[in-house]
């Protein structure tokens, strides 16, 4: 159901990426009622609430509605990996351009851990054997 990449590019309110993150996470299509249901924990919200949220993302193309049963169903029309693209694009952007500079501003946060920083080499290598096979 996921399509490939949007055109335009519009960042999610927290709210919006609670609804994107379940649908993520899920890997189905939800009910309104299941969507309000699965973050009941998180979002104090109304069954109206959580609709004009999902329409307002289905306008906005990051979901698609599946109107063939009588509870409409709310499916994710771009995948996670497509947005976390499209986000640390804008990000990047914002702090001048730089590859390096988005990364040196994200490691040098207090949290990072050692865990953390095998994992981004184990990346940056499979990156570099990655970019050797296309010479």
């Amino acid at each position: 159901m996921a399509r490939q990449k949007k055109e335009k590019f519009d960042r999610l309110a927290d709210a919006e990426l609670d609804i994107m993150n379940l649908l993520w996470s899920r890997g189905e299509a939800l009910k309104a009622s299941e969507i309000v249901k699965e973050l009941s924990g998180k979002r104090e919200w109304k069954p109206q609430t959580a609709h004009v949220l999902l329409h307002r993302l289905a306008e906005r193309e990051f979901i698609v509605i599946d109107k063939s049963e009588y509870s409409h169903k709310f499916g994710a029309a771009i995948s996670e990996k497509d947005y976390l693209f499209l986000e640390s694009n804008t990000l990047r952007r914002r702090i001048g351009g730089s590859f390096k500079s988005l990364v040196a501003s994200l490691i040098e946060a207090e949290n990072v851990t050692e865990e953390d920083i095998s994992e981004l080499e184990s990346l940056l290598a499979n990156k570099r054997a990655q970019l050797k096979g296309k010479d």
